[in-house]
């Protein structure tokens, strides 16, 4: 079976790390693996998919209202997929999903599409995306598959949109809790106090994802820890807003902006807390990672956080707002006993259901 993934740029981003991961896995299945990326930027990511065995391909898709290049790059992604004998196209992009799934059924190829986050559409835009869902599904065949119960549940109840349910996964082989000493290894290695209170988030710096929340309960939390670290892991448009920030507050010496990381593990288990403060998720997989590590989460309580807790405690769920933030990692920080019992839950939970195997299998089974 010969699979192209279609991607916007190849990022460190929760679909590409999950893919090249998984990459093993399809290989051994029988599975010749391809990856497009359709930004105008191929992405700092696109070696580890080379290293994962895939082919990597560059194309970037026409944006706007510009009919006649797209239909150019329909044909040309049309004979792409007759030329390589391509069996499944699957499609991560929501811009182009429509568009994609039409060359797919015009070369008689199946095809696949991910719904990763929650998308909502306008009053005036509703009808169109309701028409581009059934026409695709109905139409062309497309296989929707939604990442986690939120994401489901969203597009049943909003777009009438039935979608196979399968839930994102994590290298199980790359993150795992601290041990023999690890975690005070990797503070010395970083140059962080063995006493300090360790905060840790990883994630683009976006709208969506909103660090300024984490930085305003800054000043708080050093009110009583003046030694608190947050590792900001991840980059992107807001981050220099974020620096002027932290820099008004006071707090620039207790960030370290340390951008995207190849080894996130050796952050997170160098960590007491994680933390994100999204406005809404899919199912968020550095939020995966850090609980199979044996980190404690405070999660705000919105779409797509509030599914880790559909099974019991496994995180603090709290209101969004930054007080209550440093509110509950001073509690946390001070309740060794209820982080090590959210930690443990978590773990538990993160091993059964968010198992690469179990799920890239069904991955697998929704191709054949």
């Amino acid at each position: 079976m010969k699979v192209v993934q279609v991607l916007h740029e190849l990022k460190f981003s929760g679909a590409e790390i999950m893919y090249v991961d998984a990459s093993p896995y399809f290989r051994e299945k029988g599975c010749k693996l391809s990856v497009l990326a359709t930004a105008p930027n191929l992405g700092e990511y696109s070696r580890y998919f080379e290293e994962a065995g895939y082919q990597v391909l560059h194309k970037p898709y026409p944006r706007g209202w510009n009919f006649a290049s797209r239909i150019s790059y329909w044909i040309w992604f049309i004979r792409l997929l007759t030329r390589e004998k391509y069996d499944v196209v699957h499609i991560h992009s929501h811009a182009i999903m429509w568009g994609m799934a039409l060359c797919a059924w015009i070369a008689g190829k199946r095809s696949v599409y991910t719904f990763h986050s929650v998308f909502t559409s306008h009053f005036y835009s509703y009808p169109y995306h309701l028409w581009q869902r059934w026409s695709a599904k109905k139409i062309f065949g497309c296989r929707f598959q939604s990442i986690s119960h939120t994401v489901y549940e969203h597009e049943l109840e909003h777009y009438h949109n039935k979608t196979w349910k399968i839930y994102n996964w994590y290298g199980y082989t790359r993150f795992f809790p601290a041990m023999n000493g690890e975690k005070k290894r990797n503070r010395e290695e970083l140059g962080i106090p063995t006493d300090a209170l360790v905060i840790i988030s990883i994630g683009g710096c976006s709208f969506i994802k909103r660090h300024e929340d984490i930085i305003k309960a800054l000043p708080l939390i050093a009110k009583q820890y003046p030694s608190v670290q947050y590792l900001h892991l991840g980059k992107g448009e807001t981050e220099e807003a974020e620096k002027r920030l932290a820099a008004e507050l006071g707090v620039d010496k207790n960030i370290r902006f340390c951008g995207n990381q190849t080894d996130i593990r050796k952050y997170l288990v160098a960590s007491d807390i994680y933390v994100m403060t999204s406005r809404h998720e899919g199912i968020s997989i550095t939020t995966i990672e850090a609980m199979a590590c044996g980190i404690p989460s405070i999660l705000y309580n919105v779409a797509g956080l509030r599914d880790f807790n559909m099974t019991g405690e496994n995180s603090l769920l709290i209101p969004e707002e930054y007080g209550v933030l440093a509110e509950k990692i001073i509690y946390l920080h001070q309740h060794s006993e209820v982080s090590a019992q959210l930690a443990a839950r978590a773990k538990s939970m993160v091993n059964s259901t968010y198992h690469l195997k179990k799920n890239a299998e069904e991955i697998y089974q929704l191709y054949s």
